[in-house]
């Protein structure tokens, strides 16, 4: 659950230049401040992880107005303000990677996830369309990996749970970033995981809306948050 608080923990590794945004909020002047420390001071920033998430879990009509406004501006206006942030550097020197870290609730929607994954498609949305406007300028030197990952075993989503894991599996955050981190050596531009999900996107985009719906049934999907609890507040 969100906390009265919202902890910004960014991340330098001076060396390789990443920096790993994983929580902001009113990022606009914190990244402005990390932004002016970039260039002399470290080095220009070859790669941008972009992994801000945060989760209300609570029925849309039930979630209070102030938490749906922060679930917006952590998961999905975190990205615009680093990435204004530290692009236009990358552009000019046509070298850099942007990951943006999405998740399987931005390309299906999920009972008690309604403003999670209103965010969560954003980030979709904003990431494929951040690929296409590096491409219509051409440059070629810069990347960008759009990553969605199913439910990930981080507390996070504490309570969260399939009806048959062994066929969606849970994924633990190790297996995430080993995966993550080769779609960067690779340049690979989408990685969904697991990979039952590339099956799902086929069915969503093949099978009429009253099939698809009566198969997540099937699946569990309108019981996934009935025990949530989220993470626990130290």
């Amino acid at each position: 659950m969100v906390g009265s608080r919202t902890r910004v923990v960014i991340v330098i590794v001076v060396k390789v230049a990443v920096v790993v945004v994983v929580a902001v909020i009113i990022v606009a002047k914190v990244v402005a401040v990390v932004a002016g420390l970039s260039g002399a001071d470290i080095g220009d920033v070859d790669i941008l992880v972009n992994n801000a998430g945060i989760v209300t879990g609570k029925p849309f009509l039930d979630s209070p107005d102030s938490l749906n406004v922060k679930t917006m501006e952590v998961n999905t206006m975190a990205h615009f303000w680093t990435v204004k942030a530290f692009v236009p550097q990358m552009l000019q020197k046509d070298k850099g990677h942007v990951v943006t870290i999405a998740s399987t609730a931005g390309l299906f929607g999920a009972p008690g996830l309604t403003d999670y994954c209103a965010s969560k498609f954003s980030a979709v949305g904003f990431g494929e369309s951040l690929r296409l406007e590096i491409a219509k300028q051409k440059k070629e030197g810069v990347k960008t990996t759009l990553v969605c990952p199913g439910f990930i075993d981080t507390g996070m989503l504490e309570g969260f749970k399939y009806r048959f894991p062994l066929i969606i599996p849970v994924l633990k955050p190790p297996y995430v970033a080993d995966r993550i981190i080769g779609a960067v050596l690779t340049d690979q531009s989408f990685l969904c995981m697991p990979r039952i999900m590339h099956l799902m996107i086929f069915i969503k985009g093949f099978l009429p809306v009253t099939v698809v719906d009566a198969m997540g049934e099937f699946m569990g999907l309108l019981d996934t948050m009935n025990d949530f609890k989220g993470r626990k507040q130290d």
